[in-house]
């Protein structure tokens, strides 16, 4: 009897921890509603399992940084992601490079208050080519390709930053094969293609016999953060902190989740 006594007092004075501990904060993650396989997944506001690599990636981050639940995932237009983050209709988003960002997104910053370069999604950009061209391995995509056409996948986060640097953008298709489609029939010049794990991009190449290459020198080394709506980090700066730094520990995760993706060759 006693020793059962001793059980409950220790239990009892255990609980209030493990309840602190283990109390989930809600977190609303909103991303694009379209197939873009293998990253999003399915199409329209529900949403499917697997839900697609950039999800999970983003579900491990919310899970081992202190939410302690699962995120509400939310499926919008591309367009009204960024107005959804901003009115704190979502409470996090991905979000490409701007020139400028609203006060209501929080972004992380380093410690003279400048966006944090380390604590966001890493990924370069590569362009494809037509091997009957016979560019030199020597291109710079960069200057090579003003004045010609590119294209890109549609609602991707990095087609603004390349019509900004001065470069003609075609995000009509939906998926890296249309674009080699187009790219075959002389529509585009070039198709961009976010080169997350090398070999995965030169099992794809490899299906085209060596009619469509890869430029060997990357067009931009690109930047996609987790961004929060200012007023949700505020109310909980300790996990969406420990979410960004989370990303920065573990850089190569998304290539990981990717692998699960992939068909066999």
């Amino acid at each position: 009897m006693a020793i059962r006594a001793g059980i409950l007092l220790m239990l009892a004075t255990l609980a209030p921890v493990a309840h602190g501990a283990g109390a989930c904060t809600p977190l609303r993650v909103g991303y694009m509603d379209q197939n873009r396989p293998p990253y999003w997944i399915g199409e329209g506001e529900q949403v499917p399992e697997p839900p697609g690599a950039a999800v999970d990636l983003i579900r491990s981050a919310v899970m081992e940084s202190g939410f302690n639940c699962p995120p509400t995932l939310v499926r919008l237009p591309v367009a009204r992601l960024r107005v959804a983050l901003e009115a704190g209709d979502i409470d996090m988003t991905p979000l490409g490079e701007l020139p400028s960002y609203a006060p209501s997104v929080a972004l992380p910053r380093d410690k003279d208050g400048n966006v944090d370069l380390n604590r966001a999604l890493h990924n370069t950009l590569v362009v494809l080519v037509r091997a009957s061209d016979k560019l030199p391995a020597s291109t710079n995509p960069g200057e090579y390709f003003r004045g010609k056409v590119l294209g890109a996948t549609q609602g991707s986060s990095s087609n603004a930053r390349l019509r900004e640097s001065g470069l003609t953008v075609d995000d009509g298709a939906r998926d890296l094969e249309r674009n080699i489609e187009k790219l075959k029939l002389g529509r585009v010049d070039g198709v961009v293609v976010n080169l997350v794990k090398p070999e995965h991009l030169a099992a794809t190449l490899k299906r085209y016999r060596g009619v469509v290459v890869q430029l060997p020198q990357p067009l931009i080394n690109t930047r996609l953060w987790l961004a929060f709506n200012a007023s949700y980090y505020r109310a909980h700066p300790a996990q969406v902190e420990a979410l960004w730094s989370w990303l920065d520990a573990h850089r190569g995760h998304l290539g990981t989740f990717v692998q699960r993706y992939r068909k066999p060759d």
